[in-house]
């Protein structure tokens, strides 16, 4: 399997999702044999489906927090994977909200899921693992929900960052310093210091300091849409000089493009 990155969804907010401008139904990493799906929200498999993905091969399902548009779905994946159970296989990662819940908000992840893969894995900040020669960190991010994070996962042909629902922090920015990649959640226009996520001029300053090979733009707010995004994406490139794509739902491309090179890169297993 050549290795690709799916974007079965873009939406950052309840309410591009409620108008139906874009879904939320997470990220396909497909690299060898291995297919990870990152939070799979609302209508995860319809658009999984849509763009010739078979949800029953996925074997790494990730949450990053305890929200609907970053887990909504994960029951119905897992499901699919596993055959109603019947299958049990694959490896869930969550954060302890998801599949524990809190006094607020139950766990997106029920009980009887859980126990249909082969292994669930609580991660948090700094956690590191291994699966089919694939590393998956947790990474500190700021968000008002303290188990909220953010992932890098780095393959022998390409490394890879995602910030998830975060706003701009100097910690932030050293979690994701050396990856090629960096998919970026763009849900505010203007800084809300009420709102969780990177307003547009704090998403081009995290890309101006981690200086990855390419940038992708996803997780957008309605505020963003109501913008030209190619307009913004030019304007970014020519500041950062760095490629900047904004992505819609159902766009792919191939991570090993921006690779460094194919390399002596060693997994720190």
């Amino acid at each position: 399997m050549p290795s690709k990155i799916i974007f079965l969804g873009t939406a950052g907010d309840s309410f591009v999702l409620s108008k139906l401008q874009r879904t939320a139904a997470g990220i396909i990493i497909e690299h060898d044999e291995t297919q990870i799906h990152i939070n799979p929200g609302p209508n995860s498999l319809l658009r999984a489906n849509l763009s010739g993905i078979d949800s029953r091969k996925t074997k790494v399902v990730i949450i990053t927090d305890n929200t609907l548009l970053h887990a909504h779905d994960a029951n119905a994946v897992i499901d699919a994977m596993t055959i109603g159970g019947f299958d049990r296989n694959g490896l869930l990662l969550a954060p302890k909200p998801a599949l524990n819940g809190t006094r607020a908000d139950p766990a997106s992840i029920f009980p009887f899921y859980q126990a249909s893969v082969e292994k669930v894995v609580q991660i948090s900040d700094g956690n590191k693992v291994n699966y089919n020669n694939i590393q998956i960190i947790a990474v500190k991010i700021k968000n008002s929900d303290p188990d909220a994070i953010g992932l890098k996962i780095i393959t022998p042909s390409f490394s890879l960052g995602y910030t998830s629902k975060t706003k701009y922090a100097s910690l932030v920015r050293e979690s994701f310093k050396g990856v090629e990649i960096l998919i970026l959640e763009l849900p505010l226009f203007a800084l809300k210091k009420s709102e969780d996520g990177l307003s547009l001029a704090e998403a081009e300053r995290l890309i101006s300091e981690v200086k990855p090979k390419v940038a992708v733009l996803t997780g957008f707010g309605i505020e963003i849409l109501k913008q030209d995004i190619l307009e913004i994406t030019r304007n970014m490139n020519r500041r950062t000089n760095i490629q900047i794509i904004a992505a819609n739902d159902g766009f792919s491309f191939d991570p090993t493009s921006y690779a460094v090179k194919l390399r002596q890169k060693r997994l720190s297993f």
